[in-house]
């Protein structure tokens, strides 16, 4: 089961999303724990995630927070912006799992 942080400005915009991206693991016969917070609780979800996705609104975030945290082995991705306006949960979980695939081999 993976488990998936995703991160806003607010938190607010990508509730629906979340829901969204549970329902393409579901669909796929998988399951995922998936949640959505402000920017600004990072240090409170980070410890177990699999894969933070970042909302396009703080995508210029990334690359200080994988200097950061660096030492929880999580990797970090920004949502397309394509599949966050049309809310493609199966895309976004797709990429999700991309990432993750890639950051493993190293």
């Amino acid at each position: 089961m993976l488990n998936i942080v995703l991160l806003c400005q607010f938190g607010a915009s990508t509730g629906m999303l979340a829901e969204r991206i549970k329902t393409a693991a579901a669909k796929r016969g998988e399951e995922a724990i998936v949640n959505a917070y402000s920017f600004s609780r990072i240090r409170d979800v980070i410890d177990g995630a699999d894969v933070i996705l970042l909302g396009p609104q703080i995508r210029f975030q990334k690359a200080a927070l994988e200097k950061e945290y660096a030492d929880k082995g999580v990797p970090f991705t920004v949502i397309d912006t394509q599949a966050y306006g049309m809310l493609n949960g199966d895309r976004i979980y797709s990429d999700a799992k991309a990432r993750i695939e890639e950051y493993n081999k190293g």
